[in-house]
C-alpha cells in the first residue's frame, strides 16, 4: 500500500520550474525601440543621418578641372575669315586688349586671305577729246564690265540698270570731259570734286572706311588692286583724308594726295569707287531716268537751293546720254 501511495503522490505533483524548464519555453517577442521624445520648443533637433543611397544621389558631380593657360603660351591657329565685315567685328576686342592699330591687323589678315578674285584687265581711260557719243559708249562699256565683275550673278536687266545709272551720274557731273570739278562746265579745277564721277575728299574717305566694315571683300580687293597699293595701303591713305564739316569743309584733298591722283588719272578706279559708294546705300537703284534723278538727289547731291531744278537737270542729262547710246 505504501508503495502505491508514493506512485500516486508523484503523479499529482506539479511540474518543476527550474532553469532547464525555462530554457525549453518559447522566446519572448523583441521589444520595439522607444519613440524619441519630441524636443521642446526653441531647441534644435539633431540632424538625422541620410541613407547611403540618398547621400550618393544628392552628392554633387565633380566638375573637370580646367587648366589655366600660361602667359606666353601659343594660341591655337585660327582659320582666316574672308568677309571684311565679320573680320573687323571679330578683331575689335583684340585691338582694344592689345592696343594694336586696327589697320595693322587688317593688313595682316588681308595679306593672308586665301580667297581672291582673278586678275582684273586694265581698262583704257575715256578719251576726253572724243565726240560725245564715243565718250558715252566708252564709259558705258567700262561700267558694264565693272557691274558684271562685281554682280555677275544678277539678271542682265538689273546690271544694265546699274551701269546706266553710273553713266547718268558721270555724264551729269562733267559730261565725261573733265576729271577736276570746275564751274560752268569748265575744267578749271576750282571745285573740290575729282574724277569722272566727282568725289570730294570726305566722300572718298567715308566710302573706303565704310567699305572696310562690310562683306564686300571682292570690291575691296579690286580697289586695292587697281590702285596698286593693296587694300590695306588704300585704307591707310583714306585715313589721312579730312572728315566732312559744315559749310563744305572737308571737301578739298590735301596737296598731292594719292587718292586724288588716282581719281584724276584712272577712270576705272573712279568707276569702282562710285559703285562702292552706291553699294553702301541700303535702297537699291530704281529703274527709270526719273527715279534715277530722285535717287541721285536723295543720296548723292543731298541738298540744293532748288531741289526740283536739280532733279530736272539730272533727268535731262540722262535722257541726252541715253539718246547718244541708243541712237
Amino acid at each position: 500500500m505504501a508503495r502505491v501511495k508514493k506512485i500516486a503522490a508523484k503523479k499529482k505533483a506539479p511540474p518543476a520550474r527550474g532553469k532547464a524548464a525555462k530554457a525549453k519555453t518559447a522566446p519572448a517577442k523583441a521589444k520595439r525601440p522607444a519613440r524619441p521624445v519630441p524636443a521642446a520648443k526653441g531647441t534644435a533637433r539633431p540632424a538625422s543621418k541620410p541613407s547611403p543611397k540618398t547621400a550618393s544621389a544628392r552628392r554633387p558631380v565633380a566638375r573637370p578641372k580646367i587648366k589655366a593657360r600660361r602667359r606666353g603660351a601659343a594660341m591655337p591657329e585660327r582659320v582666316h575669315e574672308t568677309s571684311w565685315g565679320a573680320m573687323v567685328d571679330s578683331l575689335n576686342a583684340r585691338v582694344a586688349a592689345r592696343g594694336t592699330p586696327l589697320l595693322d591687323i587688317l593688313a595682316h589678315h588681308m595679306a593672308a586671305s586665301r580667297v581672291l578674285p582673278p586678275p582684273l584687265p586694265r581698262a583704257v581711260n575715256v578719251q576726253a577729246s572724243a565726240p560725245d557719243g564715243v565718250r558715252a559708249f566708252q564709259f558705258l562699256s567700262m561700267a558694264r564690265a565693272c557691274v558684271a565683275d562685281l554682280h555677275g550673278e544678277r539678271p542682265l536687266a538689273a546690271r544694265e540698270n546699274m551701269a546706266r545709272f553710273l553713266l547718268h551720274t558721270a555724264w551729269h557731273g562733267s559730261k565725261l570731259r573733265f576729271r577736276r570739278q570746275g564751274r560752268h562746265d569748265m575744267g578749271d579745277g576750282d571745285g573740290p570734286g575729282r574724277g569722272l564721277v566727282p568725289f570730294e575728299a570726305h566722300r572718298a574717305k567715308d566710302t573706303l572706311i565704310r567699305l572696310a566694315r562690310t562683306a564686300s571683300d571682292r570690291l575691296a580687293h579690286r580697289l586695292g588692286d587697281i590702285a596698286g597699293l593693296g587694300w590695306p595701303g588704300l585704307v591707310r591713305a583714306a585715313h589721312s583724308l579730312p572728315d566732312w564739316g559744315h559749310g563744305g569743309r572737308g571737301g578739298i584733298f590735301p596737296d598731292g594726295h594719292i587718292i586724288e591722283g588716282l581719281l584724276e588719272r584712272n577712270d576705272q578706279f573712279a568707276l569702282y569707287m562710285a559703285r562702292a559708294a552706291f553699294l553702301l546705300i541700303p535702297p537699291a537703284v530704281p529703274i527709270g531716268n526719273t527715279n534715277h534723278a530722285e535717287y541721285w538727289f536723295a543720296f548723292w547731291r543731298v541738298a540744293a537751293p532748288d531741289p526740283d531744278a536739280e532733279r530736272l537737270a539730272f533727268r535731262a542729262d540722262a535722257d541726252q546720254v541715253d539718246a547718244l547710246i541708243d541712237g
